[in-house]
């Protein structure tokens, strides 16, 4: 597979929805309650808020896509939230193109992003129960630090952190 990481353009929203639907379903199921997962979906996953967000980033470095041929095969994002301060707000790759490097290409286009704004250490937030995701980033040397609220209209839990230096 030749994946290209690329900024997202308006010809990639559905993709990034579809990826990232697909991975909260499939990351999710067992975990949350299947309401808890559509309805995250439905707040940040639509095409009229991702479409905006590829339109005018704000307060984030805009999404990013893995692409094979044309296709959105994974799609992920992040920011600096103070400074010196990276986050990764989302990242996510299409169930069938997993286990391909994928993931582990759009982290470090997010850090190269984050590092040129200054950026010395990188959050990211998961769901606790989230193993996908936690071995993922523990691979790349996050450390759990603890939990804080989740960033969430559709849920009252909280959200395991972790953190790396860059």
């Amino acid at each position: 597979m030749d994946v290209v990481i690329a900024p997202a353009e308006q010809q990639h929203v559905d993709g990034i929805c579809r990826v990232c639907a697909e991975g909260w379903r499939e990351t999710y199921a067992g975990i949350l309650p299947d309401e808890e997962i559509e309805a995250t979906i439905e707040e940040f996953y639509t095409p009229e808020r991702v479409a905006q967000e590829v339109r005018s980033p704000e307060d984030w470095d805009g999404w990013l896509v893995a692409l094979n041929d044309k296709e959105v095969v994974g799609a992920g994002g992040g920011g600096l939230t103070e400074p010196n301060v990276g986050e990764v707000f989302v990242l996510y790759v299409a169930p069938s193109a997993k286990r391909r490097g994928i993931g582990t290409r759009l982290l470090e286009a997010i850090t190269k992003q984050q590092l040129e704004h200054g950026a010395t250490e990188q959050w990211v937030s998961i769901v606790p129960n989230n193993k996908i995701g936690k071995s993922f980033y523990q691979k790349h040397g996050f450390e759990s630090v603890g939990e804080r609220e989740a960033y969430s209209d559709t849920s009252d839990r909280n959200s395991l952190r972790l953190k790396r230096s860059v």
